[in-house]
């Protein structure tokens, strides 16, 4: 549970460290490396995920068109699903989000009020409770589109983690 606490904080700073690059160094040790790629003059959000090498790995994109957004986090091929991630509205406006895995809710993430600036999360999980603050406006543009570089701890849920970064970019760029 605290690998996870510490693999979220690293998913902070390496979101807040992409204006220095992609795959700068970060504190994480016996990573593996992921590239977030958002396509774009696509209908919605819809991204790619490669690995350090350049290969892709995973795919996200919309799972069914509605009220709110729903994406499914799947392999390339897009047949198999590891998580899906619904947005569900509130009248408060304030970001929430569930990421399910075989139609089970494993995490609900809710952004909270901050005045002061920067954005807040909490999440309640299968993995444990979590707190995410950070602010998350420094994504590198590279092109039409952007990229930005997650770093993800040997042993962690790997898609998991993704969704968790992909809910955050949702939230701070969405």
């Amino acid at each position: 549970m605290a690998r996870l606490l510490i693999q979220l904080f690293a998913l902070q700073c390496v979101l807040f460290a992409a204006v220095h690059g992609l795959f700068g160094k970060s504190s994480v040790k016996n990573a593996v490396k992921y590239q977030l790629q958002q396509k774009v003059l696509t209908l919605g959000s819809s991204y790619t995920v490669k690995d350090d090498k350049g290969n892709s790995v995973y795919k996200i994109g919309f799972k069914q068109l509605g009220l709110g957004k729903h994406l499914q986090l799947t392999d390339v091929s897009g047949q198999k699903e590891y998580y899906a991630i619904k947005h569900i509205l509130n009248p408060l406006g304030l970001a929430k989000y569930e990421i399910r895995q075989n139609n089970q809710v494993v995490a609900d993430v809710k952004r909270k009020l901050n005045l002061i600036g920067g954005k807040k999360f909490s999440v309640k999980s299968k993995f444990g409770d979590y707190k995410i603050e950070g602010n998350f406006l420094s994504k590198k543009f590279f092109s039409i589109g952007d990229k930005y570089g997650v770093k993800i701890e040997y042993g962690q849920d790997q898609p998991f983690i993704l969704a968790l970064a992909i809910v955050i970019d949702e939230v701070a760029h969405g």
